[in-house]
């Protein structure tokens, strides 16, 4: 018979393996394009909504643009996260958790807790840089969108 100190090392063992293959499953999963409805503040009354909610080709912008998770992914000092498939990712509404625009004050710069201004901020400036380094010198026109018409479409 086994003794007791070789039996209990060898169940610590089957635990350790077992908690360890879990983390390397656990994690978000996300799907390969992801609805932008996190803002669930629009006014609304009794009609449907004057715009689409956005569609994010997020594999899209990883593995055929080449972006790097870190450069929309942040902690809460700015700072990229370097994350991996299977990594726990929070949603943006969890940390930017403003869902109404504050009144707009003269030389004050966008709240970004507000969760419009954290996702316009962080689409728009990295569709602006694209299309600078496609040749317009002020961004606005290339092969990213950075107009409000390009990526909230009308309901019809």
């Amino acid at each position: 018979m086994m003794n007791k100190k070789l039996l209990t090392l060898i169940l610590a063992a089957g635990i350790a393996v077992i908690f360890v293959t879990t983390s390397l499953y656990a994690g978000t999963d996300f799907s390969d394009t992801i609805t932008m409805d996190q803002n669930k503040y629009k006014k609304r009354k009794k009609q449907p909504p004057k715009y689409k909610f956005i569609e994010f080709a997020h594999k899209k912008h990883h593995e055929e643009y080449k972006i790097s998770c870190g450069e929309c992914h942040h902690d809460k000092d700015n700072k990229p996260l370097d994350l991996k498939a299977g990594d726990n990712v929070q949603n943006c509404v969890e940390c930017h958790t403003k869902l109404k625009k504050g009144k707009k004050k003269k030389g004050k710069k966008k709240d970004i807790l507000v969760l419009e201004n954290a996702m316009h901020g962080n689409c728009i400036d990295c569709h602006k840089q694209v299309n600078i380094k496609a040749g317009d010198p002020k961004g606005k026109k290339g092969p990213a969108p950075t107009s409000c018409t390009k990526c909230h479409l009308k309901n019809k």
